[in-house]
């Protein structure tokens, strides 16, 4: 169904099990596209500038998308494959980084489709390449089906709102303007344009002419007709639609290039329309993009004996972590993009991925969350920076930690304290430097520890289903207690170098610790947190939920547990199975209690038993710290997306072999072995850091480059070339050892 090919993915089958997506993006313009040509356009944000409509989870899946109609006498089909009953004789589709490649043939008519963002335009470009084996005349359709942008007002309000949208002709450029009452920002949305670099005989703008009544993309009544009626639309439901005949002699190769993109105002439309039909502009927009990659990709490269690791390595997991950073949780197949922005806790570690790659972005991704950072330290949850709305403020454990962690890695990897000082407003008013900025995100935690000593839970920590525990405001979580000390001891060394006081920072570090290893521990394993009445989730002696994998992994991150190795012990015992490490064993049914449950998720489902992956990576992490690369690698490489799919089976585990998932139902599930919530994960960031940093090790320390290998013999010998501080590292790894590399350092040829 799908073979890897250097940097590209293709597949002979159209017909996944989901639909495997990929991003294109210049970082303003986005589209998600799928295997088959279905997905969703947006300007900046899905949420208020949607361009096209996508059906998440509707049958017929995967529709609609960026559809192009060939009409070759009576036959009508796509080079996507989709959506025409009419299939290709021969077809594949490729996703590469950044474009998205379909190459088909149908009676002697062969067409290669290239889908891509530019840097130049903010436009989708779809580039398709025309060669008959005959003298023919066929016609081409170019295709998108426009929705109202605001994605939630088009849900509740579209019977009204859609007499206020416009689509129209203006010369040989279709024009959509979404003109609704009341949006977020009216200012700032832009046109949508529709035009071809070569001249079109007709056009519709108006869905219900094009496509007809009782029908649907399968088969557009203007397409069997043969021809578009230069419908308008001024009111109703819009698209863009476009007739394209050509002729062509036997042998010949034609080009048409498709631009679907935005601009702020008419003759803003006609100059970018006119940037993109001038003489190479395609061309030299897809070598700057290929080329934007290869300079992205050069920061890390490595070669292994596992070729599944190394791929994922080189390739996917940085694509994917980079796409994440951009997108954070907003929309995928799984998240319609209709609700979530930019979340504090999850951006903070997204970034974590960014930094050996581009610390001006990660640099400003983080001053974004500082904004969302209250005077007393804490932040709010989720915000939404394009939207303009109302963050969401509830008040969790984590959330401020993250930012301490991820400004301390910005430090390492830079080797200078500028950062520190730039200063950064708070939310509730006034502003302060970095260095004040995370200093408050520890005293906010101190100012918030309950009866027991440890961090107060608030409204959850990390795992947002555990706000049941503490609704009266008095569960504390363990697990924050240890990720407060993992950050204790950062900037304590921050502190050391801005010469200050990092003394009482530790202090605070051995009081946590000492009620982690008194209070915290079970006997085989660490509770994972203390509920309002003073019950202990995550106890040998409760009947459900008895062992939590993360308590067990950050004791020993946060170096705090003194049993930490007989705790992942027991992660392997009880949480491991073939296709990852559970959340939780034995999921819940009526606990705490039968009026009060947990969760409400279904045996081996999400929060409930399933196998978390974002907290696999932590499990690999500590295996690292403890020195057993075996069982670190058996964790990383199961979780390998190729390899648990083949392992699940492709229809079990459904979602793409090429990135990861959040989620993959537990053994307690009847689903066990299915991929849930892939590509806008955590599991991404963390993954790359815990196989470059604690497998490979190679971690960014303020004197330099610390390399301390945690890798089986499979893995050996190991080749990485790792960009650092604008110098190139060649490192050879043929035993686990650890060394240190100054950054004055002359020799960058290093072998262990």
């Amino acid at each position: 169904m799908y073979k890897f090919n250097d940097r590209e993915i293709t597949f002979d089958k159209y017909n996944t099990p989901t639909p495997w997506m990929n991003y294109l993006s210049n970082g303003t313009f986005h589209t998600m596209i799928s295997q088959a040509g279905g997905g969703a356009a947006f300007y900046k944000s899905p949420q208020i500038w949607r361009i096209n409509h996508y059906r998440f989870f509707h049958l017929p899946t995967d529709r609609s998308g960026f559809y192009t109609y060939i009409k070759d006498n009576d036959d009508i089909w796509c080079p996507t494959n989709e959506p025409c009953k009419s299939k290709p004789d021969k077809w594949s589709s490729t996703h590469g980084m950044g474009y998205t490649r379909f190459e088909a043939e149908k009676n002697g008519l062969e067409i290669t489709s290239t889908y891509f963002v530019g840097e130049y335009e903010n436009a989708l470009i779809w580039n398709l390449k025309i060669k008959s084996n005959s003298d023919r005349k066929i016609t081409v359709f170019p295709y998108v089906e426009l929705g109202m942008m605001e994605f939630m007002r088009e849900l509740q309000w579209q019977c009204y709102n859609k007499h206020q949208l416009t689509a129209y002709n203006m010369g040989d450029i279709l024009v959509y303007k979404y003109g609704v009452e009341d949006q977020p920002r009216p200012d700032q949305t832009p046109l949508v344009y529709f035009a071809t670099d070569v001249p079109a005989t007709a056009f519709d703008c108006d869905r219900d002419e094009f496509v007809g009544s009782y029908r649907s993309e399968e088969n557009p009544q203007n397409v069997e007709n043969g021809k578009c009626t230069n419908s308008t639309l001024y009111g109703g439901d819009p698209c863009f639609a476009l007739q394209i005949d050509l002729d062509l002699k036997v042998g010949e190769a034609k080009e048409v290039n498709i631009f679907l993109g935005t601009a702020m105002t008419e003759d803003a439309v006609k100059a970018s329309v006119h940037h993109c039909r001038e003489k190479n502009f395609v061309d030299n927009s897809y070598k700057k993009l290929c080329e934007s990659w290869d300079d992205y990709l050069s920061k890390f490269q490595c070669e292994l004996p596992d070729k599944d690791t190394q791929l994922m390595i080189n390739v996917w997991n940085p694509y994917q972590s980079e796409r994440n950073f951009q997108f954070s949780r907003n929309i995928s197949y799984y998240a319609t993009g209709t609700f979530r922005g930019v979340g504090v806790r999850d951006t903070a570690q997204d970034i974590l991925a960014m930094i050996p790659f581009n610390l001006r972005r990660a640099k400003n991704k983080l001053n974004l969350l500082f904004t969302q950072q209250y005077r007393d330290g804490h932040c709010n949850h989720y915000c939404f920076p394009l939207e303009g709305w109302e963050p969401v403020k509830r008040i969790h454990s984590d959330n401020h930690l993250w930012l301490v962690m991820t400004c301390y890695h910005i430090i390492m990897e830079e080797g200078t304290l500028d950062y520190l000082d730039e200063v950064i407003d708070f939310y509730d008013g006034g502003s302060a430097t970095v260095w004040e900025h995370i200093k408050k995100s520890i005293d906010f935690c101190m100012n918030n520890l309950g009866e027991n000593g440890f961090p107060l839970m608030l409204a959850s920590d990390w795992n947002d289903m555990l706000y049941k525990v503490c609704r009266e405001g008095k569960g504390e979580s363990i697990w924050t207690g240890m990720q407060f000390g993992t950050v204790l001891r950062m900037i304590a060394e921050l502190a050391e170098l801005k010469g200050e006081d990092k003394q009482k920072y530790l202090d605070i570090y051995e009081s946590q610790k000492k009620l982690v290893n008194e209070k915290a521990w079970d006997g085989k394993w660490y509770i994972r947190c203390i509920t309002d009445d003073g019950r202990y989730i995550g106890s040998e002696k409760e009947p459900q939920a008895k062992i939590w994998l993360n308590s067990q992994s950050w004791s020993v991150i946060s170096g705090m547990g003194e049993n930490g190795q007989t705790a992942m012990d027991s992660v392997n015992e009880y949480l491991d199975t073939d296709l990852g490490i559970k959340k939780i064993h034995p999921s819940m049914k009526d606990y705490p209690s039968k009026e009060d449950p947990l969760t409400y998720y279904n045996k081996g489902c999400g929060e409930n038993g399933s196998v978390f992956c974002h907290a696999n990576t932590w499990a690999i992490i500590a295996e690292c710290m403890l020195k057993r690369p075996e069982r670190a690698y058996k964790y990383y490489h199961q979780l390998l997306p190729m390899v648990a799919q083949k392992k699940a089976g492709e229809w079990r585990y459904k979602a793409e072999p090429y990135v990861y998932a959040s989620n993959i139902f537990g053994p307690e599930s009847d689903k066990f072995g299915l991929a849930n919530v892939s590509w806008l994960t955590g599991t991404a960031a963390w993954m790359y850091i815990a196989v470059t940093q604690y497998m490979l090790g190679i971690r960014a320390k303020w004197d330099g480059l610390e390399i301390d290998p945690c890798l089986p013999k499979e893995l050996l010998p190991a080749k990485v070339t790792r960009v650092f501080r604008g110098k190139k590292y060649n490192i050879t790894i043929t035993k686990n050892e650890k060394i240190f590399i100054k950054d004055d350092d002359k020799n960058v040829n290093v072998v262990i």
